[in-house]
């Protein structure tokens, strides 16, 4: 797998965990990615490539500047880039036409998913919203990328 490769499947599975797995905290204003646990076993054998990213981010708390480096410090090992060198590969990747394509078309699906589950969602009580999202089934993060796959087919 090629460094873009890696980096994309990196935010993208990010992106699937804090979208799906995301669980409040007590206070009822922060959260927390919590991967259930048979879930996290299939991503183990489903993603080795990505067992780093999943150790770093199961029980994390959904912070943006946390997530970031999150994801920026699973690529540096993973990769071994010294900290000069993962700011020059970021930086590439910032100016790349393909991947910044890439990575807008995913940020449309996600949106087109968050938009179809806020119709449903919205005209729900705490309550019924809690009970909604316990019972929801998560696709496996290939299961969803294969939906992201045919959606970018079709926009």
């Amino acid at each position: 797998m090629d460094k873009q490769d890696l980096l994309l499947d990196a935010i993208f599975f990010e992106h699937w965990a804090r979208y799906f797995c995301f669980e409040e905290t007590e206070d009822g204003v922060n959260a927390t990615i919590e991967i259930p646990e048979a879930l996290y076993t299939e991503c183990k054998t489903q993603l080795p490539h990505l067992l780093g990213l999943l150790e770093k981010i199961q029980h994390s708390p959904i912070v943006l500047n946390d997530v970031k480096s999150a994801i920026f410090s699973f690529i540096q090992k993973e990769l071994s880039l010294t900290d000069d060198e993962l700011e020059h590969f970021l930086h590439e990747m910032s100016l790349n036409a393909d991947f910044n394509r890439k990575l807008n078309m995913f940020y449309g699906f996600v949106q087109d998913e968050a938009d179809k589950d806020s119709k449903t969602e919205d005209s729900m009580s705490d309550k019924e919203y809690k009970t909604y999202r316990a019972k929801k089934e998560i696709p496996l993060f290939p299961a969803w990328m294969e939906q992201f796959h045919n959606w970018a087919k079709e926009n």
